[in-house]
C-alpha cells in the first residue's frame, strides 16, 4: 500500500501508530477509499460485458443440469483462458471456491487439467456429478429413471429433521414426503454410482418445481405458485440431462478432480491430493461480503441429501465457511493485524468495520465482525493461492464491492492491496458490472476481476 493512503488515513482520521476507537463517517471512508484507488490500474470496456451471471448458462449442456444463481457464465472463462494465457509447462486450471463447477467444465472442455476446493458439501456434489458426465451412460440412466418412477413399494415416512420440510405450506400435496421416498428409490436402485449421483442431482434441482420456495438473495423465501409433482419434476429434469449427454457424448475432454476443503488452505490439500506442482492460472469467484450465508440458502439440498443430520452439524458447516455473513459467531483472529507488511491494510480495515454509517442497531453489531474477519480470510486465501501458482502465472478474482448501511466498501480495490503486499503483481482490475444496490436502486455497487500475475 503506498503511503499516500496512510497519510490520508492518518490526515482524516488523526490516526497514532496503533488503531484509536475514533468511529469515522462514510463521507470519511469514501474519501479514504478514493485515494486507495488512485494509484490502482482499473480498466473497463466490453471485453466481459454479460459475463458475470449464471443464466447465461441455462442452454448450455451440462452447466444446466443445476441452477446455481452465484455462478458466472461459462463464457467468462474461456475469456479468461484467452486473456491471461498460461505459462509454458503450466497448463492446469484451479478453482478453489469452484462452486457448481462452471470453471472445472471449461477447462474440461478445453482438454486442461483442472482441480477445483469447494467447502461446502453440496456445491461439491454439483461438480463431482457436472464434470463426471463422460461416465454417465444415458441408456443405463433412462433406464434406472423409469424404474424409479415406477416404484410404489419404499413407504418411507421420516423426514429430516429440518423444519422447512415439515411446513406443508412450503411443501404442499405432501411432496417432502415425495421427495423423500424418491430419494431412497434413487438409493436402493441397482445401477452405478454415477448414474445414481445424477440422479440425485436431478432431484434437488427439482425443490423450486415442487416447492413454494424461493432462493431469492441471501435466504429462501415463501413463493406461493402451482406446483407439480416430484415425479413428473424428476423425470423433466432427467430428460434434460439425457439430451444434453447424447448432444456431446463425442466432445473431447480431461480429467478433472473436485476436492471438499477450504480454499484458506489450499496448498496443503493439493500437496496431499493431486499431482500438480503449480497451476498456470487461477480462477475463481470468492463469497461477497455481504452477508449471504451459502449454507442457509441451499439447505434443503443439503437436509435431502443426507449432507446435515442435525443443526449442530449445520451449525459445524457454518462455522468453516468463509467469513462473509453473520450467521454464526467465528473466532475472532488478527492475521493483518499481526503481518507487519499488511499493517496499513489493518488499519483500513480496521478504521472501516467501525464507521460509524454501518446500518441499523442490530447490523452495527453484526458488521465489524464481518468486514475484518473477511478480509483476514482473504489474506489467507491469497496467501494460499500464491504458493501454487506458477511463475508467470495468473490469479483471477471475480469479486463484487458490499454495501452496509451507508458506508460502499471497494473489495476489489482492498484485494488488490492485500495481494501486492504479499508479493503479487496486480495487473489491472477489471471493472465487468455495475449492479444496482439492493435497497438502493440509485447507488451502483462494481463487480470486478482482480488480476494478479506472480513474477
Amino acid at each position: 500500500m503506498t503511503n499516500q493512503l496512510l497519510t490520508s488515513v492518518q490526515d482524516s482520521l488523526q490516526l497514532t501508530t496503533d488503531v484509536t476507537p475514533i468511529a469515522p463517517t462514510a463521507a470519511q471512508m469514501q474519501k479514504i477509499f478514493g485515494t486507495l484507488e488512485q494509484d490502482l490500474p482499473f480498466c473497463e470496456d466490453s471485453a466481459f460485458k454479460g459475463m458475470l451471471n449464471f443464466a447465461d448458462n441455462l442452454e448450455e449442456p451440462i452447466h444446466r443440469w443445476y441452477y446455481y444463481k452465484e455462478g458466472y457464465s461459462h463464457r467468462l472463462v474461456s475469456q479468461v483462458l484467452k486473456r491471461y494465457p498460461r505459462p509454458n509447462g503450466y497448463p492446469g486450471v484451479f478453482d478453489p471456491f469452484c462452486g457448481a463447477g462452471t470453471t472445472l467444465l471449461v477447462a474440461q472442455q478445453h482438454n486442461l487439467p483442472a482441480v477445483g476446493i469447494e467447502i461446502n458439501p453440496f456445491a461439491t456434489f454439483i461438480s463431482q456429478v457436472k464434470t463426471n458426465w463422460h461416465k454417465i451412460n444415458p441408456i443405463k440412466l433412462k433406464n434406472a429413471l423409469n424404474r424409479i418412477i415406477e416404484n410404489n413399494n419404499i413407504n418411507c415416512s421420516k423426514l429430516p429433521a429440518l423444519t422447512t420440510f415439515h411446513n406443508e405450506k412450503y411443501f404442499p400435496n405432501n411432496h417432502a414426503y415425495q421427495l423423500i421416498h424418491l430419494r431412497e428409490s434413487i438409493r436402493r436402485c441397482r445401477t452405478t454410482t454415477e448414474i445414481k449421483n445424477a440422479l440425485l442431482l436431478a432431484l434437488t434441482a427439482t425443490l423450486e418445481d415442487v416447492s413454494c420456495l424461493h432462493k431469492d438473495g441471501r435466504a429462501l423465501r415463501y413463493h406461493p405458485r402451482d406446483v407439480i409433482s416430484p415425479k413428473e419434476a424428476l423425470h423433466r429434469r432427467v430428460m434434460i440431462m439425457l439430451e444434453d449427454l447424447e448432444s456431446i457424448q463425442n466432445r473431447p475432454h480431461h480429467e478433472v478432480t473436485v476436492l471438499k476443503g477450504d480454499a484458506r488452505h489450499s496448498s496443503l490439500l493439493l500437496s496431499k491430493k493431486i499431482n500438480i506442482d503449480h497451476f498456470g492460472l487461477i480462477l475463481y469467484s470468492p463469497p461477497y461480503a455481504n452477508n449471504f450465508d451459502y449454507s442457509e440458502v441451499y439447505k434443503c439440498e443439503l437436509w435431502l441429501l443426507g449432507m446435515l443430520n442435525s443443526y449442530e452439524q449445520w451449525k459445524q458447516l457454518r462455522l468453516s465457511t468463509f467469513r462473509s455473513h453473520p450467521s454464526c459467531n467465528f473466532p475472532i483472529t488478527h492475521y493483518l493485524k499481526e503481518d507487519p507488511e499488511l499493517r496499513e491494510i489493518y488499519r483500513l480495515v480496521e478504521q472501516t468495520a467501525r464507521c460509524q454509517n454501518i446500518g441499523g442497531t442490530r447490523a452495527y453489531k453484526r458488521a465489524p465482525s464481518v468486514i475484518r474477519g473477511y478480509f483476514d480470510d482473504v489474506f489467507l486465501m491469497l496467501k494460499e493461492q500464491k504458493i501454487k501458482l506458477a511463475p508467470e502465472g495468473y490469479i483471477v478474482c471475480v469479486v463484487g464491492n458490499s454495501r452496509h448501511g451507508n458506508l460502499h466498501i471497494p473489495t476489489d480495490a482492498i484485494i488488490a492491496k492485500i495481494g501486492q503486499a504479499i508479493g503479487l503483481e496486480l495487473v489491472e482490475i477489471y471493472v465487468a458490472k455495475y449492479r444496482n444496490d439492493r435497497k438502493n436502486k440509485n447507488q451502483r455497487l462494481r463487480e470486478s476481476l482482480v488480476v494478479f500475475i506472480k513474477k
